[in-house]
């Protein structure tokens, strides 16, 4: 009797695992209950690579996924930054402005971190980002991300799906031109992400 019931058991959990690994094996794409979405900076700094320099400033972003559902492709254009604004009345250490032209901005996934099926976040590349920077005395540098040097963000997601924030790679330096400006900068802040109109509605991120 008992050695049937280990036996059963051993099936259950045999079971269970070839369950958990067929979904991890099926779960190509990543699905978002929203297509559009708001990126709040209540205090987003672009210093020099070393830390000199500090630019903070309340930021927030706008944008949309191509779609809902997008596979898991390395470097996939999956949206755009249609819409940045900075609050300079409120920025220290200097001001920063937004170069309008360079809008839309390519969002372009980069990976995910945690085990599938579960997983903890969502890594993207920021592309063709443009700003102006001014530090004081006059000093004015231009910054650009590209795909040689990208910008990138990471997306953390709670155990029920919701993506909570964006927090810029403080390691991960873009270009930066002008006279007595340094040559490259960095980003660091926690953004709160939203769905885009609800200050109080998180985008849903699930695998399928």
């Amino acid at each position: 009797m008992r050695n049937r019931i280990h036996v059963a058991l051993a099936a259950v959990l045999g079971a269970l695992t070839l369950a958990v690994a067929a979904h991890a094996a099926s779960a190509r794409n990543l699905s978002y209950s929203n297509q559009t979405y708001r990126i709040i900076w209540t205090s987003l700094t672009f210093s020099e690579s070393g830390g000199n320099f500090p630019i903070s400033c309340p930021v927030t972003l706008e944008g949309s996924f191509h779609s809902r559902t997008f596979a898991k492709v390395l470097n996939l254009l999956s949206g755009y930054i249609t819409r940045a604004v900075v609050n300079n009345a409120a920025c220290t250490e200097g001001q920063a402005t937004i170069l309008s032209e360079s809008l839309p901005w390519h969002v372009n996934y980069q990976g995910f971190s945690g085990t599938l099926p579960v997983i903890i976040g969502v890594r993207y590349y920021l592309i063709g980002a443009a700003f102006q920077v001014e530090p004081g005395l006059g000093v004015s540098c231009l910054a650009r991300s590209s795909t040689t040097f990208p910008a990138a963000g990471d997306a953390a997601r709670e155990a029920g799906g919701n993506i909570t924030s964006l927090t810029p790679d403080p390691e991960l330096a873009i270009p930066v031109t002008g006279t007595n400006c340094p040559s490259a900068g960095v980003f660091s802040g926690a953004g709160e992400v939203y769905v885009l109109g609800n200050t109080s509605q998180r985008v849903r991120l699930l695998l399928i």
